[in-house]
């Protein structure tokens, strides 16, 4: 299994990190046994407290399969630094409280960096840009037949080998993610819950001949947020479990 998926940050330091999930049957009764497990206070404000956890205590809590060392890559699949895993944070917020995992970043200075990605190969380039065609969203609300007062977000890219064009479009409570040939257009994916995809990255690996999806979601005039990767299973694109695909 090879983990991919949005990578960021913290402000006030170089470290990075990435949400984490609990293992397989965790009972949710012990959440505040593991957020107790805090050692050491990283950061506090106003808005935000941060705890260190130490791996030695709170690491069979969570699925870390590949997250030793991650692959930093900015939003075209360059890789342009390399992760060690050194904690585990307890983050408490005004909005929601998570555990992530921090790293420490060979080149913590990089700025573009968009997705990670568990493993040691390289991803090949893929090569794509955003287009921003009046004509395309017109059709597509048209053949999807959506209210145009009613749209959230539009996001349109071109692969530059080819004439394909992915438009994630989001309207009402519903996502969908469209392929344009020409002047063709396929449903490669279709939220079965409310949605609005507010970002999307195409990675470069294939599985069943179309390239994985890394997006950020939320849901409609709320404050709840996730991101997903999608795989495609021969007819439509879903969601893999814990950010995992298989090599």
């Amino acid at each position: 299994l090879i983990y991919v998926g949005y990578i960021q940050k913290f402000d006030d330091n170089n470290t990075f990190y990435i949400d984490l999930n609990f293992v397989n049957n965790f009972d949710y009764n012990d959440y505040e046994k593991v957020a107790d497990l805090g050692d050491l206070e990283i950061f506090k404000d106003e808005e935000t407290k941060r705890t260190r956890l130490p791996l030695v205590k709170a690491g069979k809590y969570f699925d870390l399969t590949g997250l030793d060392q991650i692959e930093i890559f900015s939003k075209n699949c360059k890789k342009i630094a390399t992760g060690k895993l050194s904690h585990i944070e307890y983050v408490e917020d005004f909005i929601e409280s998570r555990f992530v995992a921090a790293y420490e970043v060979d080149n913590p200075n990089i700025s573009d960096y968009v997705f990670c990605k568990s493993g040691s190969n390289d991803l090949a380039t893929l090569s794509y840009s955003e287009v921003d065609d009046v004509q395309l969203k017109s059709t597509l609300v048209h053949a999807l037949h959506l209210n145009l007062d009613h749209i959230w977000t539009t996001l349109s890219y071109k692969f530059n080998d080819s004439e394909n064009i992915y438009t994630a479009i989001s309207a009402d409570t519903t996502a969908f993610i469209v392929e344009t040939i020409a002047d063709q257009q396929q449903i490669l994916y279709r939220s079965k819950a409310s949605e609005v995809i507010n970002s999307l990255v195409i990675i470069s690996k294939e599985i069943n001949a179309r390239p994985i999806l890394l997006i950020n979601s939320a849901m409609p005039e709320t404050d709840m947020t996730w991101t997903s990767v999608l795989t495609f299973n021969g007819s439509e694109y879903l969601a893999s479990e814990g950010w995992r695909i298989r090599k």
